[in-house]
């Protein structure tokens, strides 16, 4: 392949791969706004309220590293499946990180996100914990993609 090609494969790849990364990550955002009391953005952003901005940059994490992992797990592929194959681990992390949330205020006592997003008194222990699940999904994800990627 010569080098213009290699160049515009590139772009196309880059291109295709930041746009959708861009929608997952947005759609990760909204799924965890729904399950969130309030307008998890004015949370952050208006209100500065610690445990929103934890709770987003975790979800956001976890969800760039599964998503760099199906990137790397689909080059292999064709550019359209590719893509396919990426959105496809975005949807379920999303999936995942809303599970463990749904579970971790199932498990724990009152309601988890009225209590994360409660302005008065700082719950940033309990947005931690979510945190940390939050990244770890992104990361078993990751590891499953690894382990997946000599299969396809």
């Amino acid at each position: 392949m010569n080098p213009l090609e290699t160049f515009r494969d590139g772009l196309a790849d880059i291109t295709s791969y930041g746009l959708l990364s861009v929608a997952v990550l947005i759609a990760g955002f909204a799924a965890l706004d729904a399950i969130t009391p309030g307008s998890l953005r004015t949370k952050a952003w208006v209100e500065h309220n610690r445990s929103a901005v934890i709770l987003a940059v975790a979800q956001a994490s976890g969800l760039t590293v599964a998503l760099a992992a199906a990137i790397g797990a689909s080059t292999a592929f064709d550019l359209w499946r590719g893509v396919l194959f990426t959105a496809g681990y975005g949807v379920v992390t999303i999936a995942l990180q809303v599970f463990s949330f749904v579970l971790i205020d199932w498990l724990t006592p009152g309601r988890l996100g009225a209590i994360l997003l409660d302005a008065e008194t700082d719950h940033s222990r309990a947005a931690w914990l979510n945190a940390v699940v939050f990244v770890a999904i992104g990361l078993f994800t990751a590891a499953a993609l690894g382990g997946a990627a000599g299969v396809y």
